[in-house]
């Protein structure tokens, strides 16, 4: 009985001590980039939201969005960890294996969660441009939400922009690789971690997803944010190697990046392709499809990672 009770203590002050962590950086991450972002850039607290941008400024807003991922995400992971494992120095062994970082994993299980995640494209593009379809009709609350959504492309569009395959690489490091490693580690690596051992693999799962949908601060977004964060923490919990998350994460960056790309070429990001009957049809029919490959694979990948963890 006395070991049960222990058991429970110790679960509940994980699950309270993430939730602390958790909380801290939802609210200090925004706050940081402020803050960062008005030493660097004085006239960015100025004026409407956005209305202050300007090409000149795009290498401090973009090192802005790194060192708040890096400073904020990562490195305090680092030490957090260690109060778990008991080692001081931050990256040992010890502490990048409690993170997932220490676990080597098969390239053809981190290939097929790959074509998961581009298999879940249609489905994730019919839920935005579904919730987008509905927002109008729930009165000012959805128009000024769809408004906040169309302000986020506008400046996302800004922060991709490249004239150069060199500026391109860098877009690429800033809005897929630094995201795609920082987040896995913050929300997979310890967050995830953490909530799976102290409820179960399921609560874990489904409560990081939820709160990394809410990480990113567009309600527009939070469903499609909210399935893929499920997603992440699926492949993560079965393959243990964070890695495999990491890599899913920034292809699926990249290939928002390529995206924003060719949305930049049109200069009305509000514009959307009328909805028809034959549309709904067409669109159905391929999510369907998409979706049946994804159950495939799923397949596969669960398979291969069925072997019972110690």
């Amino acid at each position: 009985m006395n070991d049960i009770h222990h058991s429970l203590k110790k679960k509940n002050l994980v699950f309270y001590s993430t939730s602390a962590t958790l909380l801290v950086v939802l609210v200090l991450y925004p706050l940081f980039g402020a803050a960062i972002m008005s030493l660097v850039l004085p006239e960015a607290g100025s004026g409407d939201a956005f209305s202050w941008f300007d090409k000149q400024d795009l290498p401090a807003i973009r090192t802005v969005q790194v060192v708040g991922q890096v400073f904020v995400l990562v490195l305090p992971v680092f030490f957090l960890a260690g109060l778990h494992t008991g080692e001081r120095w931050p990256f040992s062994k010890k502490n990048l294996e409690f993170l997932g970082l220490g676990h080597k994993v098969s390239g053809y299980g981190v290939l097929l969660a790959v074509i998961g995640v581009l298999l879940l494209q249609p489905f994730i593009y019919v839920v935005i441009e579904g919730i987008r379809y509905l927002l109008p009709y729930l009165g000012e609350f959805g128009e000024g939400l769809l408004e906040d959504q169309q302000r986020l492309e506008r400046f996302l569009m800004f922060l991709a922009g490249a004239d150069s395959f060199s500026e391109f690489l860098t877009v690429a490091f800033v809005i897929a690789v630094i995201p795609a490693f920082c987040e896995e580690v913050f929300f997979r690596g310890y967050i995830q971690k953490n909530y799976m051992d102290a409820l179960s693999p399921a609560g874990g799962i489904l409560l990081t997803g939820f709160v990394f949908g809410l990480f990113h601060l567009s309600p527009a977004n939070l469903v499609p944010l909210t399935f893929m964060g499920w997603y992440l923490g699926y492949v993560y919990y079965k393959t243990q190697s964070l890695f495999v998350p990491v890599t899913v994460h920034f292809c699926n960056n990249l290939l928002s990046l390529a995206v924003l790309q060719l949305q930049e070429k049109t200069p009305d990001v509000s514009e959307r392709p009328v909805i028809t009957d034959e549309t709904i049809g067409m669109a159905v029919l391929f999510v369907t499809v998409s979706l049946l490959l994804f159950a495939f694979v799923m397949r596969s990948f669960s398979r291969l990672f069925s072997v019972k963890r110690s």
